[in-house]
């Protein structure tokens, strides 16, 4: 059985990687502002019991992750995965990021839950991930931080810069974090239908996404590390 941490875990992409780790037998720390008000996590509460701890957890405040790790550490000594799964797609921009309507502090929102809080949250549970078995940090990034493939007129500006700072973030991470044997990848999860905006027309739902994703993980060896893949296996440009 491993110890799996997942932010944003309260709908969406999160919501499901607990729906499916949970149905392997794996124990899950849901993390999310205010769990105990969704009720898909407080079913699942009640069906799963000691496997399922939901955890308040906003990722941006130091404060916050201080308490998730000290309530986490009461529990178990090691995180084996961690999934970086919280994320915006805007920062208050009211769907208008493009040039002539860009304002700084949306840029500062977005960079804070998408890039900051990420490694922020490994740096609080280092100690967990250092005594996990085979450990795994997995922040999910988006083919939209794919420089190389930035070809159209688009805006976007701050979500796609937010998930290029994230892919550098895990680059790093990967080459202080190997002499402890832990892989630490960026995950494209692909176009997926969820609450988050601008994905109504998107061709996957979160169970074919997740599915995919997990099995990825599974899979992952040390020599992975550093790398960008999406949600089939498929080896990402940076």
């Amino acid at each position: 059985m491993k110890n799996i941490l997942i932010t944003g875990a309260s709908r969406g992409l999160g919501l499901e990687f607990v729906n499916q780790y949970l149905r392997k037998g794996e124990r899950i720390f849901a993390c999310n502002r205010n769990p105990e008000k969704y009720s898909e996590l407080k079913e699942l509460k009640s069906e799963y019991q000691d496997k399922l701890t939901l955890i308040n957890l906003d990722v941006t405040n130091q404060k916050s992750r201080n308490e998730a790790f000290e309530e986490i550490s009461k529990i178990t000594n090691q995180i084996d995965i961690l999934i970086n799964n919280a994320g915006i797609r805007f920062g208050g921009e009211k769907y208008c990021d493009e040039l002539g309507k860009l304002e700084k502090e949306d840029f500062g929102k977005i960079y804070q839950v998408n890039t900051v809080a990420p490694l922020m949250i490994v740096e609080k549970f280092l100690p967990l991930l250092k005594a996990g078995n085979d450990t795994k940090i997995i922040n999910i990034s988006s083919s939209s931080g794919c420089i190389t493939r930035r070809t159209s007129k688009r805006g976007g500006y701050s979500y796609a810069s937010s998930k290029a700072a994230l892919n550098m973030v895990t680059k790093a991470l990967s080459v202080d974090l190997e002499e402890y044997n832990i892989t630490v990848i960026s995950l494209h999860p692909g176009w997926v239908k969820t609450t988050m905006e601008l994905t109504v027309n998107a061709p996957l739902v979160p169970e074919e996404s997740v599915t995919g994703m997990i099995n990825l993980i599974a899979n992952l060896r040390i020599k992975e590390t550093g790398k960008f893949f999406d949600w089939q296996g498929n080896e990402m440009p940076w």
